[in-house]
């Protein structure tokens, strides 16, 4: 359990495909009785060091006290399974953010099903 920065949920599809952008949002909830900031990161581990940033457009706000912030960002699916780590921070009164808190989702590779077309050959009769 976070002290003032609580991570409630990470949204992300379950699978998609390499090279898509996938959009996902971090959802913190401010424990504390007042209005604080709190900022939040994230990597993605895929197999690779060190591991890849998600790009959080908007990464911290001003949230009151008991309310729930949203913070969307996105990132490029690997060709393979991901897993992403959502991180929150909380802003002191010493000008410092301090860790929080943590969470992970994985977002599976989704496999690419041909699409069948319908293709007629008409038939041709030598005149």
């Amino acid at each position: 359990m976070a002290q003032y920065a609580d991570i409630i949920e990470i949204v992300a599809p379950n699978q998609a495909v390499a090279g898509e952008r996938v959009n996902i949002t971090v959802r913190v909830r401010n424990t504390y009785s007042e209005a604080i900031s709190v900022m939040v990161g994230g990597a993605l581990d895929f197999g690779v060091t060190p591991w890849p940033g998600i790009d959080f457009p908007e990464n911290w706000a001003n949230v009151d006290g008991g309310a729930v912030n949203s913070f969307s960002g996105s990132f490029l699916m690997p060709d393979g399974r991901v897993t992403i780590h959502a991180y929150s921070y909380w802003y002191g009164a010493d000008g410092y953010w301090y860790f929080d808190d943590d969470m992970t989702k994985t977002v599976n590779l989704a496999a690419l099903t041909p699409q069948v077309s319908e293709f007629k050959i008409a038939d041709f009769y030598k005149v």
